[in-house]
C-alpha cells in the first residue's frame, strides 16, 4: 500500500476501518523478494531509483500494459515503469507512459485513507523502445482475473518508498490468505508493508493478478495487518479493455535515437567515445565483426535517456578494419592497434571519416602478440599487456610511443584484466582508468596519469553478472556496457558507484 503520507490521519482511518488490537502472533510478515521481469517499481520521472509505487505487466494483445493503482498515476501527465528493479539497477529498462487509463469514478470517488475508493485502480499502457513492447523485452506479465474465487492463499509483491531506512532498495513479497470485504474490496493480513506498496499485485496460483495493493487503509502504518485491494470485477475489465484497445504509441519511447536490436550489438566487438562531432554529449565509435565501423553522433540535450541523435558508416564491411584489435579515443582521435602489430593514431575522427593519420608503430611481434586491452587517458594511452604488465604512454599526439611509464610490472594479477576504458568518475580531474576482471569484479583507478594507478574504487565486488560485461567504454562520467546477450546499458553519473542503469538496447 502507498501510505505515502505519516499523518494525523492515521487515527481517522482506523475508525472507520474494522477494529484491530495487534497483529497475531502468526500473522504473515514481508520478506525480500527475488525480482520477477514482470513486476516493478514506479517513478514520476525517468530515474528508477527514486520510486514511490510498485505496478506489473498485465497480459495483452500488444505487451505495452501495466497495472497499479489509481492513486499511484492520478493527475500526472507521465509515469515510468521499471520492471525487475532492484538496488539501483533497472534489468529491463525505464519505460515512460504513453496513456492512463482511469475509472471515471476516481474523480468523486478517491477517500483511500478513510471509508475507501471502489475505483483505486488504473492501466497504464507503455510506449514501446527500439521498436519493442514491454512485455517483448521482459518475456513476461501476470493475468488479469476477475471475480476470483476467494478466499484463496496469494502472494503481494511491492517495493518500499525510495529513502525508507526500515527497508532495503528490493522487492519484497507476503504469503498470505485473500479474503472478500464487502461488495468492492479484497483483505489480507499481512505486516511489513510500507509506503511504496500501492499497486503491488495480488497474485493467485503464481500468474493469475486478481488485485493491487490500495483502495483503503491507505495511512495505516506496516505494524499493522490490515491490507486492501479493490476487488477486480467486470468494471475494472472493462477498463482494461479500453486500454487493449488504445493504439500503439508511435516513435521510440524516450531514448531517442534508436539503436537496433540485442542480436545486432552481440557484433559491437570494439566501442569508444569522444567529441568527434562537437555535440552536446560524447559521440560513440563502434567497430563491429564484420568490418563495419559506425559513429553515433551525441545527443543534443544533455538528457542521458536521448544519448544519440544519429549514426554514420564510417568504414564499410569487409575492409581494412576487420584486422582492428583494439581502439581508443586520445585526444579526440583514435588510437588503433591491429592484427599484425601496427599502430594508427588517427588525429581527427568525424562525420566524413577518419583523417591525420600517424603511424606509431609499423607492424611487430610486440603488438601483434602480446597487447591484450588499450585505453585512451586524456592525452595518453594505456596498455595491458598479456603478462599481467601495465603501460602508460604519455602525450601521444606529441610523443607518438616514446614516453613510456610503467605503472605495473609483469604479474599475475592483470592478466585478469577483461576490458579496460578511460573516463572521469573520481579523483581531482586528472583521467580515471576503468577495469572489469574476469571474476567480474568492476574497479576504477583514480588520476592514473598524474599519479601511477592511484587510487583503487571498487565499483563492483566479483560477481557472475559482471562477467557478461563484454565490452566496457567509458563516457565521460558515465560508463557503456554492451553485454554478452547483445544488451546495452548506459550507467550516468558513475562516481565509484553505480546509481542507475538506462537500457540502450534490450537483449
Amino acid at each position: 500500500m502507498s501510505r505515502i503520507r505519516w499523518v494525523a490521519a492515521i487515527a481517522l482511518t482506523a475508525a472507520l476501518l474494522p477494529p484491530v488490537t495487534a497483529a497475531a502472533a502468526g500473522t504473515p510478515h514481508t520478506v525480500v523478494a527475488d525480482p520477477r521481469p514482470e513486476i516493478g517499481s514506479l517513478s514520476d520521472g525517468p530515474d528508477p531509483t527514486n520510486h514511490h509505487c510498485s505496478a506489473s505487466i498485465v497480459a495483452s494483445p500488444k505487451g505495452n500494459i501495466i497495472v497499479t493503482a489509481a492513486h499511484c498515476v492520478a493527475g500526472k501527465s507521465r509515469v515510468y515503469f521499471t520492471p525487475g528493479y532492484h538496488d539501483g539497477q533497472a534489468p529491463y529498462g525505464t519505460w515512460e507512459s504513453a496513456a492512463t487509463y482511469i475509472d471515471p469514478g476516481w474523480a468523486t470517488s478517491h477517500d483511500i485513507d478513510g471509508a475507501g475508493s471502489p475505483y483505486d485502480y488504473a492501466f497504464v499502457v507503455l510506449h514501446p523502445r527500439n521498436g519493442r513492447n514491454v512485455a517483448d523485452v521482459t518475456g513476461a506479465a501476470l493475468t488479469l482475473k476477475t471475480d476470483a474465487t476467494l478466499p484463496a492463499s496469494m502472494q503481494v509483491f511491492g517495493y518500499p518508498s525510495t529513502g525508507n531506512p526500515n527497508y532495503k532498495d528490493k522487492p519484497y513479497r507476503c504469503d498470505s490468505t485473500v479474503s472478500r470485504d464487502g461488495e468492492y474490496w479484497e483483505t489480507l493480513q499481512c505486516t511489513g508493508i510500507p509506503g511504496g506498496f500501492s499497486g503491488g499485485p495480488w497474485i493467485v496460483g503464481g500468474r493469475d493478478l486478481i488485485g493491487v495493493i490500495g483502495g483503503k487503509g491507505q495511512n495505516l502504518p506496516d505494524t499493522d495487518p490490515r491490507n486492501y485491494s479493490v476487488r477486480f470485477d467486470n468494471r475494472v475489465k472493462a477498463l482494461y479493455n479500453k486500454a487493449v484497445a488504445a493504439p500503439v504509441p508511435p516513435g521510440n519511447g524516450n531514448l531517442g535515437y534508436p539503436l537496433g536490436d540485442g542480436p545486432l550489438w552481440k557484433h559491437a566487438d570494439l566501442i569508444t567515445s569522444g567529441d568527434f562531432t562537437g555535440s552536446r554529449q560524447l559521440d560513440m565509435l563502434v567497430k563491429w565483426s564484420d568490418g563495419e565501423v559506425t559513429l553515433y553522433q551525441g545527443g543534443s540535450t544533455t538528457d542521458p535517456q536521448q544519448p544519440f541523435v544519429g549514426e554514420t558508416q564510417l568504414a564499410a564491411p569487409g575492409g581494412l578494419w576487420t584486422h582492428a584489435k583494439g581502439i581508443a579515443t586520445v585526444n579526440n582521435g583514435v588510437v588503433v592497434t591491429w592484427s599484425d602489430g601496427e599502430v594508427t593514431y588517427y588525429g581527427t575522427v568525424g562525420k566524413n571519416g577518419f583523417g591525420n593519420e600517424v603511424q606509431l608503430a609499423a607492424p611487430n611481434a610486440l603488438w601483434r602478440d602480446h597487447a591484450s586491452y588499450i585505453a585512451g587517458l586524456g592525452g595518453d594511452l594505456v596498455v595491458v599487456w598479456s603478462d599481467g604488465e601495465t603501460t602508460l604512454y604519455q602525450g601521444i599526439a606529441a610523443n607518438g610511443i616514446h614516453s613510456e611509464r610503467q605503472l605495473a610490472a609483469p604479474n599475475g594479477t592483470w592478466t585478469h584484466a577483461q576490458t579496460i576504458s578511460g573516463g572521469n568518475w573520481v579523483g581531482a580531474g586528472t583521467p580515471d582508468l576503468l577495469v572489469r576482471w574476469s571474476d567480474g569484479e568492476f574497479t576504477v583507478y583514480g588520476d592514473v596519469a598524474a599519479a601511477g594507478l592511484g587510487q583503487e574504487h571498487q565499483v563492483e565486488a566479483p560477481n557472475e553478472l559482471w562477467t557478461h560485461a563484454t565490452v566496457t567504454a567509458g563516457r565521460g562520467n558515465a560508463v557503456l556496457v554492451r553485454w554478452s546477450d547483445g544488451e546495452v546499458s548506459l550507467y550516468p553519473d558513475v562516481d565509484g558507484h553505480l546509481h542507475r542503469e538506462i537500457q540502450l538496447v534490450a537483449p
